[in-house]
């Protein structure tokens, strides 16, 4: 019996040595698991980070982008197409006057027809002279009207084209701003 006890001693230490062996060995592997774990984590928050350095970095140059494009509008756009609507007026300006113009002469050319006319007769002048003179008074008032109504088409034309240019800047600010 007491080799037995002495067998069952000797089973029960290698046992509990096996015990301590396995359980050193589960918390080393543990251990090194964690390890890998903990450095993984720290791996992914330095390429998290590094990501969101460059994303930031690629918003910046992005805003500067944008920035740099909005100058270049204001600067040359814009400038042109208030240089071009303040041209476009200037030259229906200048072709109104100059039919202003071209109207008057034609009613001095037709008064003076008409005040040849009335030297061969005085009474023959005095009838064709009334009928002349408001004749020329009707022309001039025609073309005073196609006059007006010219200078009213094209005051109305750059009204629309300077609406339309600030409409356009104000849509491309609230495009590239998000405001209104």
């Amino acid at each position: 019996m007491i080799e037995e006890q002495n067998n069952l001693e000797d089973k029960a230490e290698d046992t509990t040595d096996k015990t301590a062996e396995t359980a050193s060995e589960s918390a080393d592997a543990l251990a090194d698991k964690a390890n890998t774990l903990k450095e993984n984590a720290s791996e992914a928050i330095d390429t998290a980070k590094e990501k969101a350095t460059e994303l930031a970095n690629e918003a910046k140059e992005v805003l500067n982008n944008v920035k740099d494009k909005a100058s270049e509008f204001i600067k040359e756009d814009a400038k042109e197409m208030y240089s071009s609507a303040k041209e476009k007026a200037t030259e229906f300006s200048e072709k109104a006057s100059e039919k202003l113009g071209e109207f008057a002469d034609i009613a001095k050319e037709k008064a003076t027809d008409l005040a040849e006319d009335a030297k061969e007769t005085y009474e023959e002048a005095k009838v064709k002279a009334k009928e002349f003179a408001s004749e020329a008074e009707e022309k001039f008032n025609e073309f005073a009207d196609v006059a007006e109504d010219k200078l009213e088409d094209f005051a109305e034309e750059a009204k629309e084209t300077y609406t339309e240019a600030k409409e356009k800047t104000k849509g491309f600010f609230s495009r590239l701003f998000g405001k209104k």
